[in-house]
């Protein structure tokens, strides 16, 4: 700790208490049906999962759309190579030349994403004839983007001495992440049905990460400790009023969806 650092302010019992009843209740009832059954109740709250818009292994479809499925895998594959680098801590951003590149793979998510809207309410190719890979390929991008650019806003919020340094300090770094996320992208397209779990798997622990870290966020600033953290331990006491928000926002979402197709027939697929 800094010897100069203020005294942490961190969420108290009470409120650590009730998380984690949250947390293990809402694991419970998703795992009423099974680990697939977990994975697509936190699917269901972020993800259209239309079956011809998702990749099926086999038998089995996967919890999240296929574009869905790339977001979260690149968000996934950028955090990683954030704690294998030691930047996990780092708060600049990467160069202009890459945050543009950053950008552009924002744009090219967002028009793919408009392209395959517009398809599926005319049935009339827009700009070009929507494809599943490409839905993967974009959400990838998506992903890696997401990851880069949030992590120096919440390390900015979060530490108090956070790592000056950009997570991307080089191209090279840059093109190593996409490396991976090509990788991961014929991991997904192959449809091998031995790779289905471990991709359902980390696609799915990628929502519940990124939204438990939005949640973190969201319990600091209502506590006013902005700039406080200070050890792994400060962070993981957040991190568990954080993760009891995505299981209240996942749990919200699905009965607000349930209660939308049943009450007015949408959504439904």
């Amino acid at each position: 700790m800094h010897e100069d650092a203020p005294p942490s302010k961190t969420p108290p019992p009470w409120i650590l208490w009730i998380s984690a009843l949250v947390v293990m209740v809402g694991a419970g009832l998703g795992l009423r049906h099974g680990p697939m059954g977990l994975m697509r109740g936190v699917g269901y709250a972020v993800c259209h999962q239309i079956t011809v818009r998702s990749y099926i292994f086999g038998t089995w479809v996967m919890p999240l759309c296929a574009r869905c499925t790339g977001q979260y895998l690149g968000v996934m594959a950028g955090f990683f190579y954030a704690w294998r680098w030691g930047r996990l801590r780092a708060a600049g951003l990467p160069g202009r030349g890459m945050l543009v590149a950053l950008l552009l793979l924002l744009a090219g998510w967002a028009l793919d994403g408009i392209n395959s809207y517009l398809y599926l309410l005319t049935q009339t190719p827009f700009l070009y004839t929507p494809h599943n890979i490409l839905r993967l390929v974009t959400g990838m991008g998506q992903g890696v983007a997401v990851s880069m650019l949030f992590l120096p806003f919440f390390n900015q919020v979060f530490w108090y001495a956070p790592d000056p340094r950009p997570v991307l300090t080089r191209w090279r770094d840059l093109l190593i992440v996409l490396g991976t996320t090509a990788i991961l992208t014929l991991a997904v397209n192959s449809r091998w049905p031995i790779l289905f779990y471990p991709l359902a798997v980390l696609s799915t622990a990628g929502v519940v990460l990124l939204l438990s870290l939005v949640g973190l966020l969201i319990t600091v600033l209502a506590l006013g400790a902005e700039n406080q953290a200070t050890t792994w331990r400060d962070f993981g006491r957040f991190w568990l009023s954080g993760l009891a928000f995505a299981t209240l926002l996942i749990l919200g979402m699905d009965v607000l969806r349930a209660w939308a197709e049943q009450r007015w027939g949408i959504l439904h697929f």
